[in-house]
């Protein structure tokens, strides 16, 4: 099966013309879409369409939702429409039309007619269309709704519900007499390793069989398993019985593979089988191809998890399949994109969350040896009705069904986080009784679904850190293994406190294995700080973060496994921090940019020599300097080897050990193009990384050409688009700069405070300038030579009347509402009055970004001063930019 292209079988023909019963056509219908949003019902034939955009799936209509400044996103119904020309059809044949994903709930028409429902936006559907398609000019259209629906799964959760037709549209044809399409949307074969020794592996093989003729047929059921290079490894021949108008009809055979060769993370072999219908003939009717990969695993609540007899730490990512500027619809290429950058990490291991994706995903993750844990979309909460309880099991039973030849799946999961903000009243103990029995009815129903379709895999629940409701609820004894969020250190505690709790967990649960489902610390590449504190989003943070984390998971082996979270930052719509919309946690960006923390995790995991110099990204540099010349900042290496050489243009500053995978020294960075090389030799072999930035060595008598200076905070902040960066405010002194009175903006929360604003800014993609302020500011100088100057005063009123919900994945950690301050105050420039009275809020309302500029002489040696007059209020400065003009 091409992994990518997923067009299985095209004939010499015009699309839609079919000469005979012996293949199978499989081809998608992607493009020439018509589009568009319309709440009411569209599925008339007489709709005028002729004023509907012309699109191509993947397509979601909430791609522009999801970056602008707009609160919310489009959530009901999207109307596609389609012309599929049919030449000729072959008397009995089957036309199936079949999605791989659409979100959230489906219907299908053709030709007028409604073929088919589908609930659940993480699954495939096929519908049989055999009837409602004609000869000629076919009508296909589409209503996809993304509206809430509390009787469909999922009801909240911390990413954006895109809606749309965002994975494949196929158009199948199949001979009456067929593998069937429509069990489950599954490729209707399935396939189980019952026994495997090194001497044989006993292989069974279901396949559903449909046959849509009147009549009972005599058919042979061929199953081929071939090698990698082509040659017959195991072949069966059997005779069945099929009646006549039955669909999904079981058979099962089996064969003996002898001195089977292993699917490993290693060495990911993959057999080929191929499922052959024919008459009594011998006329071929119908072919499906599958991958089987041997292989035997088992977990262990002590010892951990063992692959084929050999002991494996599992460690990987979280994957979301979003994208930036294209939400969920996402071509194949980039799935396999992304599959690519998770093994090159080093991991061995993939939780696909917290959905089922993309079938190319799962191709990917087979053929590049990457385990997987794939679930349900039961996240947060669930809805007390038999209505959701039917939609939970139906969509684990798409996704066993789907996704049950691949071998890299290890773990079946659901219920992420179900407890995590339950809708009872706290206070009401008979409605958290009722909600907490009714949770229990659904997870073992879910549980019970899938050890009987599957029991040779493991379960498993990834709970919150809050273990004990799920201890009451009698939900954590239903799964084989348990899975847990953990974020000490980011959303509360110490990060010290992850293995404290780690070990706490074994205790309570020590017949369970575990596994850390998700950990991670948010991350705006642009961001840096040298005193990094959490919640402050820079890169050092999350590299202290995950730098502490690595290890301990490592040395745990009652730890199965862990994964962070995520692979990808991805959109999370109710997000206002420091890159709105999107939750940062990725270890790359939502464009795909590697972050430090992807490659500390491939020091510890590659085998191959890694050596990185982090920051890399950060090129336009800034800092304060004492002579004009030079300024020392840190910077940090990592890598597998044993030490490093460092050379700043070309001068060596010697050989440095590695620690824990890292080195950590401090650089004089000159004013203008550094070059700083690493070096490091593994195995007699010489290996090289490279840095280069331009850097802005501050000082206001010497030289000084411009200074990017944010108020109220120890951040930096690289503005990537003007190519110029942004440092930290500095307490005024003679003959220096910086600033005079006042205090930082204190952010407060239930747990103390937060070193930014946790608000959008309005009007600005530079959030992060806006989002810290020194309140109550008496001056700015800068004791700038004499000449002529532009001086730009950033601004945002931080302070607002407008109500906000909290994020229940914070934890608690949302800014408390401050009292509005109705500020305003008086700006004086070098003794000359520039505005008597500005009031930012009443100007340009809160939560704005503002900028003034002012054109200022220098003279007599005077230098800058920037002095703010208190009228209402404190005054109040986010940032300050000053250019040398002349």
């Amino acid at each position: 099966m091409n992994r990518i292209t997923k067009v299985l079988i095209i004939i010499s023909c015009l699309f839609g013309s079919i000469a005979c019963y012996g293949q199978r056509v499989k081809q998608t219908i992607n493009d020439g879409w018509r589009f568009k949003i319309y709440p009411e019902d569209a599925s008339a034939l007489t709709f005028d369409t002729s004023q509907w955009e012309t699109v191509s799936v993947p397509h979601s209509w909430n791609t522009k939702d999801a970056d602008d400044e707009t609160p919310g996103f489009y959530r009901g119904k999207g109307w596609y429409r389609k012309i599929i020309p049919i030449e000729t059809l072959i008397p009995d044949q089957r036309v199936f039309l079949s999605f791989e994903g659409a979100n959230q709930e489906t219907n299908v028409y053709v030709n007028g007619q409604l073929v088919g429902n589908h609930r659940g936006g993480y699954a495939a559907f096929t519908f049989d269309v055999t009837e409602a398609v004609k000869i000629g000019t076919n009508e296909i259209t589409v209503c996809v709704d993304n509206t809430h629906n509390p009787d469909i799964a999922p009801l909240s959760a911390d990413y954006t519900f895109f809606g749309g037709i965002y994975r494949d549209v196929y158009l199948i044809y199949t001979s009456p007499s067929h593998i069937s399409t429509t069990h489950h949307a599954s490729s209707g074969v399935y396939l189980t390793t019952q026994k495997l020794t090194d001497q044989q592996a006993e292989i069974s093989i279901k396949t559903y069989i449909s046959n849509a003729l009147m009549s009972n047929q005599t058919l042979i059921l061929e199953t081929e398993v071939v090698d990698t290079n082509g040659k017959q490894v195991a072949v069966s021949n059997e005779k069945i019985q099929v009646k006549g108008g039955i669909r999904n009809t079981p058979f099962e055979s089996f064969l003996t593979i002898s001195k089977p060769k292993r699917w490993d993370v290693d060495d990911p072999y993959l057999y080929t089988v191929y499922s052959r219908l024919r008459d009594k003939k011998g006329t071929l009717l119908d072919c499906v191809v599958n991958s089987l990969g041997i292989r035997e695993f088992s977990f262990d609540a002590d010892k951990g998890f063992f692959l084929n007899g050999r002991y494996r730490k599992l460690i990987g990512t979280n994957r979301h399949q979003d994208y930036l500027g294209l939400g969920n619809a996402l071509r194949d290429e980039m799935h396999v994109r992304d599959i690519k950058l998770v093994k090159n990490m080093g991991s061995n291991f993939l939780r696909v969350a917290h959905y089922p994706q993309d079938p190319v995903v799962m191709q990917m993750c087979d053929q590049l040896g990457l385990l997987t844990s794939v679930e349900i979309p039961v996240v947060n909460a669930i809805t007390q009705s038999d209505a959701f309880l039917q939609n939970c099991i139906e969509q684990v039973t798409e996704m066993v069904y789907q996704n049950y030849n691949y071998p890299s799946v290890v773990i079946w999961a659901y219920m992420n986080e179900v407890l995590l903000r339950p809708p009872f009243d706290p206070n009401n103990s008979e409605e958290r009784s009722n909600y907490l029995k009714f949770l229990n009815k659904i997870a073992t129903a879910i549980e019970s679904k899938i050890r009987e379709i599957d029991p040779h895999r493991y379960t498993m629940l990834p709970c919150h850190a809050a273990y004990p409701i799920y201890e009451e609820s009698g939900i954590a004894v239903l799964p084989m293994m348990l899975g847990f969020n953990i974020y000490n250190g980011w959303y509360g505690g110490q990060v010290n406190e992850f293995e404290k709790g780690l070990e706490n967990l074994h205790r309570i649960f020590p017949t369970k294995p575990l596994f850390i489902t998700e950990y991670g610390a948010d991350v705006d590449a642009r961001l840096h700080s040298f005193s990094p504190v959490r919640f402050d989003f820079s890169n050092e943070f999350g590299s202290f973060f995950h730098e502490h984390y690595i290890p301990e998971i490592l040395k745990r082996k009652f730890v199965v496994g862990a994964t962070v979270w995520n692979l990808n930052d991805f959109y999370s719509e109710t997000r206002r921090d420091a890159v709105p919309h999107i939750n940062n946690k990725g270890l790359v960006g939502i464009d795909r940019i590697p972050k430090d923390t992807y490659y500390l995790y491939q020091a510890y995991l590659k085998e191959t020599p890694l050596l990185h110099i982090c920051s890399k990204t950060w090129t336009s540099r800034a800092g304060a300097s004492k002579d004009g010349l030079t300024s020392m900042q840190p910077l940090k290496i990592y890598t597998n080897a044993e030490r490093v050489e460092i050379h700043l243009n070309g001068k060596n500053l010697g050989l440095f050990p590695v620690v824990e995978k890292i080195v950590e020294t401090k650089i004089p960075f000159i004013n203008g193009r550094n070059v700083i090389d690493a070096v490091i030799e593994k195995n007699g072999i010489s290996y090289r990384d490279q840095y280069v930035c331009n850097f802005n060595c501050i000082n206001v008598k010497q030289g000084f050409k411009e200074m990017n200076v944010m108020l109220g905070t120890e951040r930096y902040f690289e503005d990537r688009t003007a190519e110029l960066c942004w440092i930290p405010e500095q307490i005024y002194q003679t003959g220096s700069w910086g600033y005079v009175g006042g205090e930082r903006m204190k952010t407060k929360t239930r747990y103390g405070f937060l070193p930014a604003s946790d608000i959008e800014i309005l009007g600005t993609d530079q959030d992060p300038i806006f989002q810290t302020q020194r309140t109550g500011i008496k001056s700015f100088k800068a004791e700038v030579p004499d000449g002529g100057y532009a001086v730009y005063l950033y601004w945002a009123e931080l302070t607002s009347d407008k109500k906000k919900e909290a994020l229940a994945y914070n934890l608690g950690n949302d800014a408390l509402l401050p009292n509005y301050s109705n500020r305003s105050f008086s700006i004086t420039i070098n003794d000359i009055c520039v505005a008597k009275r500005i009031n930012i809020a009443e100007e340009y309302g809160s939560e704005r970004a503002v900028i003034k500029k002012f054109e200022v002489q220098v003279c007599q040696g005077k230098g800058l001063s920037i002095d703010f007059g208190a009228i209402e209020s404190a005054p109040i400065l986010n940032a300050i930019r000053i250019v040398k003009i002349y």
